[in-house]
């Protein structure tokens, strides 16, 4: 680790003193002077490999070569460059040949990697491009290869001491004088690899002139951001505790509901998802009410043409009706419930294929939610 703070502090003094005619990027995306990047594999993935696009952003040609320094490699395991045409063994620690790039060229040619032979943990390479007739004008990229056995699901979401288990209902219950009512989750990275989570909304069931919105890193967003911009990186183990899902209400009183769901931005299938009923009201919502409401689950589902909901109303009810939403919350129907019991068909052939939600809500509270999916 001493090696890789002194390497960053002369790398970065280097970068200070002199102009940087050399600009990386990793999948479209800017790589400033000095940044580290990390490139996780499975032990059966070898060599593993980090592609870069070098350009010339000067307006003079360079001939640019490539060095490495192998910062911390661990034991068994070696790097080795790719560049131009040719790939070099690992004891070359400098391209013996340039690559030419004319003003405003690009080349895609560059490879660094990274043998491991399935041996597991972090090794830290330094690749530095600069420029054959003056050495100074250089950038360099810190690369972190990350050789790990990893699980399919990254994340233990804990609220209030209690692990939330995927698709777990949450009931809260708060007075109309607090506002916002919120839900704050602790997040863990439970695999032994760095995770980016990115957090997802979906407004199921809120009453008139309220709203729901995320807080996650170092933001909280408005009610109209429903994926958030900014991922935050969780390291194997740690545990990040700035997420909070907040609802605001005015006073209005009764049940609101919303989804969270966090994500690996690297593994979208990687998710766990929560549904948090907010109950504003110094009675709460009737719990028999809730008990004696029936919602059946879609069929068929998926749907291809029509779906059917079965449903049950209890005695007392003034006012019913079936909401269906999108992922983003939006409501694309709604159905009004004349009948104490009965069945609803609901038309998905305009519906985009994908996730929907259908909630009851009986007397302006949300009850119950279920979801169908359109297939075509």
């Amino acid at each position: 680790m001493k090696r890789i703070l002194l390497a960053l502090i002369a790398v970065m003094a280097f970068g200070l003193l002199h102009a940087q005619s050399l600009q990386l990027f990793k999948d479209g995306a800017a790589v400033p002077h000095g940044s580290e990047l990390t490139v996780v594999n499975s032990p059966d993935h070898d060599p593993a490999e980090l592609i870069l696009t070098v350009l010339n952003n000067s307006t003079s040609a360079m001939d640019v070569l490539v060095r490495k320094t192998d910062l911390d490699l661990v034991s068994g395991t070696n790097s080795n460059i790719c560049w131009g045409v040719n790939c070099f063994p690992p004891f070359v620690y400098e391209t013996p040949e340039s690559v030419r790039l004319s003003p405003g060229e690009t080349n895609e040619s560059f490879r660094g990697d990274y043998t491991h032979g399935g041996a597991e943990g972090t090794s830290t390479v330094l690749f530095s491009f600069f420029d054959a007739s003056n050495p100074a004008d250089s950038t360099s990229v810190f690369v972190h290869f990350v050789v790990a056995t990893t699980l399919e699901n990254s994340f233990e979401l804990t609220y209030n001491g209690n692990v939330i288990a995927n698709d777990t209902e949450i009931t809260l219950q708060y007075e109309p004088s607090h506002d916002p009512a919120e839900i704050p989750v602790l997040v863990k990275n439970i695999n032994s690899v760095p995770v980016s989570a990115k957090f997802r909304k979906y407004d199921i069931g809120l009453l008139n002139l309220t709203s729901s919105n995320i807080c996650w890193g170092p933001a909280c967003y408005p009610p109209f951001v429903f994926d958030t911009p900014d991922a935050v990186s969780i390291n194997p183990g740690e545990t990040d505790a700035t997420f909070r899902g907040d609802y605001t209400h005015g006073g209005v009183q009764g049940t609101s509901a919303v989804v969270f769901t966090i994500y690996n931005v690297d593994n979208p299938n990687d998710t766990v998802s929560f549904k948090v009923n907010f109950i504003i009201g110094y009675l709460g919502v009737d719990k028999p009410l809730a008990k004696t409401a029936r919602l059946s689950n879609a069929y068929p589902n998926p749907a291809t043409g029509s779906t059917v909901i079965d449903y049950t109303l209890p005695a007392g009810t003034t006012s019913a009706s079936i909401r269906i939403s999108n992922l983003l919350g939006n409501e694309m129907r709604e159905y009004q419930l004349g009948n104490s019991e009965g069945k609803v068909t609901v038309d998905v052939s305009s519906l985009s294929n994908g996730v929907y939600f259908y909630t009851l809500t009986v007397n302006n509270s949300a009850v119950s939610t279920r979801k169908f999916v359109v297939n075509r």
